[in-house]
């Protein structure tokens, strides 16, 4: 077999990238290498630097890859709340079925090809109905982030989490019979009934965030 022909075909660029992808969704970030990758497509090490030329281009390729999967529909029609949703919910998304991506994201330096940037453009396009300073929106833009990886963390870290489980009612029923008379606000808290029906928890954190965005709006010296 060719060093430059895999079982499945010519080697490319593309079949490497979905390659690490694959077994970083497998075994995580860690786990990829150039040989390991290599050996995943059952061809040489040496011919995968035909495509790519080290493991930090291989991951901010990978890091394209997913962030070109969950692009942004097109913003138009759509307010400047509404697509911060759309931002929260693809992103959290994309780190749920791909959880490499929170070490990825965070440690690439840095992961700036077209699909990253286009992606930031979208985000600042759209805070832009706020007509915030620029280092305003970004620091928006930021929080939002964290807010949402974040919460990828808590729910991968918990194997009995689920995304739709509401941690407000979780947490009323694992503190229920705990004596918690030393504590009086978080006594409170337990004892204080939740509303009826069902709360999307991700949705209304985000919307705590998204008032205080709009409250700095207000204070803004460009929107007086």
């Amino acid at each position: 077999m060719s060093p430059r022909t895999g079982p499945s075909g010519p080697l490319s660029r593309e079949r490497i990238v979905a390659a690490a992808v694959e077994l970083a969704d497998q075994d995580g970030l860690e786990a990829v290498s150039m040989r390991r990758v290599a050996e995943h497509l059952q061809t040489g090490a040496a011919s995968l630097y035909r495509h790519v030329s080290h493991r930090d281009e291989l991951v901010t390729a990978m890091v394209e890859q997913v962030t070109g999967d969950y692009d942004y529909p097109d913003p138009a029609g759509l307010r400047w709340r509404e697509c911060m949703h759309v931002l929260a919910r693809q992103d959290l998304s994309a780190f749920l079925a791909h959880p490499w991506m929170l070490t990825a994201t965070a440690t690439v330096t840095p992961p700036f090809g077209t699909a990253s940037l286009a992606a930031m453009e979208w985000a600042l396009s759209a805070l832009a109905q706020l007509r915030l300073p620029p280092h305003e929106a970004a620091r928006a833009i930021m929080t939002i982030n964290n807010y949402v990886q974040g919460t990828a963390r808590v729910l991968l870290g918990d194997r009995q989490a689920n995304a739709a489980e509401d941690p407000g009612r979780s947490w009323q029923q694992r503190l229920r019979d705990v004596d918690l008379r030393a504590f009086p606000f978080l006594r409170a808290l337990i004892s204080d009934s939740l509303p009826e029906g069902d709360r999307n928890w991700f949705e209304d954190g985000l919307d705590v965030i998204l008032d205080g965005v709009e409250a700095r709006r207000v204070q803004s010296p460009s929107s007086r």
